[in-house]
């Protein structure tokens, strides 16, 4: 197995991310009810612009990804499956120091989406 290298092992990571998202019981639901089968396409995109800034150093993603999570019906359970999917594709497509700084930065971007959505709940432990 390789590491990822370019956008288009983004895009697989991302596209068959996003297949186990969509699929997913918990999960599933929840993303399938904010975002519309025709935005789906969209989404994708940005989430390959975000990678890309993420892991090759693309500089193409300029947005805050928090303002689109705050409102969602989410908590601990939620963050911890989506994170356990993100690995678990990781480690099935890719081996190599850029799929574990994915690992990383992902459950990283969980736990600090986490905590934001429970302080503004007002739920501070």
């Amino acid at each position: 197995m390789n590491d990822i290298r370019d956008i288009e092992d983004i895009k697989l990571l991302v596209n068959t991310f996003y297949d186990k998202i969509r699929q997913d019981e918990m999960l599933g639901p929840i993303f399938n009810e904010r975002i519309a089968p025709d935005a789906w396409p969209a989404h994708l995109e940005t989430m390959y612009k975000f990678w890309g800034t993420q892991l090759l150093g693309e500089k193409d993603y300029f947005g805050a990804p928090y303002v689109k999570h705050r409102t969602l019906p989410v908590d601990q359970v939620h963050f911890d499956r989506w994170v356990q999917l993100w690995h678990a594709t990781a480690d099935t497509l890719f081996q190599g120091p850029r799929v574990a700084t994915a690992k990383v930065k992902g459950a990283s971007i969980a736990q600090i989406f986490l905590g934001k959505i429970r302080f503004e709940r007002g739920q501070f432990q």
